[in-house]
């Protein structure tokens, strides 16, 4: 960056980048004016940004490509009152004659 103060070339003294923001801040080392510059947004925010619209997408397709889980749970004939009981008469001992 060059000095509007005196044409001469400024130094970066720091880049901060932590607001999603690439901002970077100049010295100009002949008159000591600081000035900063905003070069746009910030390279991890443009990939968070792209990573969370890919999993977005992602988890949409799967939803999409599963099979509504409850229309294909296998459904027991067998009340499940009855079938705990006869699984604790089953472990004591006692067998179900057919």
């Amino acid at each position: 960056m060059i000095c509007t103060k005196c044409g001469q070339q400024m130094r970066m003294t720091d880049k901060n980048t932590f607001t999603g923001r690439d901002i970077r801040e100049y010295k100009c080392d002949a008159c000591g004016h600081e000035d900063w510059e905003d070069h746009g947004t910030a390279l991890w925010q443009i990939l968070s940004d792209d990573r969370e619209e890919f999993e977005a997408a992602k988890a949409a397709r799967e939803a999409a490509a599963e099979p509504d889980a409850q229309a294909e749970s296998p459904q027991s004939n067998e009340n499940p009152a009855i079938s705990s009981w006869s699984r604790f008469l089953n472990w004591l001992g006692f067998r179900k004659e057919k």
